[in-house]
């Protein structure tokens, strides 16, 4: 890994490193002509609002955001039920409509003609991105919008792609090893699963393998992991967050000082009970507001965990920047009076590479908080006791309380399961 100064990259350097009060005031401008679009030409926009008493000249910039109800999926979902395909978001021409995408659960998405939001195209330049760079996309490119999204990106920073998508690690190595690819896209765990098939190639992953920057997203990224990818294949790893429904809201440059916010971008952390806007450094839910003039998403609620950082970065960016996603509001839980999110179980269990699967359950014995994480190892061994002492340990300095472990057999826990479930009753 190179000098993080060398490598500093920007999409735009004069609007990122702009002076902050100057950025506000083209937000506030942005934000405004979105707003009163999507009140003019969104039907669910219009309905919403006017719910909520709020009229078109209610609003006259930032000064008045909280004013604004927060969007949550579900109402999005409810609302694309009964009023196919996009709920009445959509406030584009019919035959301006490139692409309609399905998301998981079938949430369509529309995609615009012509491909602007460089938000992400900023988060691939802050990673360490450039032109001329060969980068391999492996997220999927069936029906989801995300690789389409960053392949666009990937076109606006000047660089190649090599949409691989999914699967077939084998051509995929072969791929990166023919074609000297040099950039990576996609999960922190498929990178692995890619560094893992290549040894067992027999390639030198140092000289057969020239991978220099990875942009990761989609899962949480465990330092220890980091560690290992970058010292096996000698490059920067660095992460992505968003949502497809949102785009890029925060990115990692060399630094690694937080996410920076992107530049065409909203971002608010509040309560999640009453949508106001919580103090720089307090933690509270990411609320996102986007500026597609096709389907805007305003005061978008994330469902994450995060603080606003009141660090400043060497990079020389003056955005925001969030500090890390410390979980979702949905599965943190508080056990004897200690938070305890699913980031935190991550940091524990990322130090045993045995474990094929985890969850964390809490239950109530004696009016008592009990926390047991469930463990499945990879493949049996002798030494499950040791290691069953050790991340009971672990547990207890990490997450500064006690919890139990319980070994289980492989396919006990079910996929796509929340990794901490809450059975207690308050009976």
């Amino acid at each position: 890994m190179g000098d993080p100064v060398k490598e500093n990259h920007f999409f735009n350097q004069e609007r990122e490193t702009m002076d902050w009060e100057k950025r506000k005031v083209d937000l506030d401008r942005r934000f405004l002509k979105t707003f009163q679009h999507a009140f003019q030409h969104s039907k669910a926009y219009k309905e919403i609002f006017s719910s909520a008493g709020i009229e078109l000249s209610d609003i006259q910039g930032l000064e008045d955001l909280e004013k604004l109800p927060i969007l949550r999926m579900n109402d999005l979902v409810e609302r694309q039920k009964r009023d196919l395909p996009f709920g009445g978001f959509d406030t584009v021409y019919p035959g301006r409509i490139r692409r309609i995408y399905v998301n998981p659960g079938l949430i369509w998405q529309p995609g615009e003609w012509d491909y602007q939001d460089t938000s992400w195209a900023e988060g691939l330049c802050g990673v360490g991105f450039k032109e001329g760079d060969r980068i391999i996309n492996t997220f999927n490119y069936h029906m989801w919008p995300l690789a389409f999204m960053l392949d666009e990106s990937v076109k606006m920073v000047g660089a190649t792609v090599i949409p691989t998508g999914v699967g077939n690690t084998l051509m995929q190595v072969k791929i990166m090893q023919m074609l000297k690819v040099n950039g990576f896209i996609g999960t922190p765990s498929f990178i692995m699963t890619l560094t893992q098939r290549a040894e067992a190639m027999g390639l030198d992953l140092k000289k057969d393998i020239c991978l220099e920057t990875a942009l990761v997203g989609a899962e949480m990224l465990p330092e220890s992991l980091r560690s290992r990818i970058e010292d096996k294949l000698e490059m920067t790893v660095r992460q992505g967050y968003g949502t497809v429904l949102l785009g890029c809201i925060g990115y990692e440059c060399q630094y690694m000082t937080g996410l920076h916010v992107p530049d065409n971008i909203l971002v608010e952390v509040v309560d999640p009970h009453t949508g106001k806007q919580v103090e720089p450094g307090s933690t509270g839910e990411i609320v996102a507001t986007n500026f597609n003039p096709s389907y805007p998403m305003i005061r978008m609620a994330t469902g994450d965990l995060s603080m606003f950082t009141q660090e400043s970065c060497p990079c020389g960016r003056t955005g925001l920047m969030l500090k890390k996603i410390l979980g979702r509001i949905d599965q943190a839980a508080k056990v004897r009076g200690t938070f305890i999110h699913p980031w935190q179980a991550d940091e524990v269990i990322s130090q045993y590479p045995e474990v094929f699967k985890y969850q964390v359950v809490i239950t109530r014995e004696n009016y008592k908080d009990v926390m047991t994480f469930l463990v499945e190892f990879k493949e049996e061994t002798s030494r499950s006791d040791i290691l069953r002492g050790r991340i009971e340990r672990d547990i207890k300095d990490i997450l500064t309380i006690k919890g139990v472990v319980q070994i289980v057999p492989r396919g006990t826990i079910p996929d796509l399961h929340k990794k901490i479930e809450d059975r207690r009753t308050w009976d």
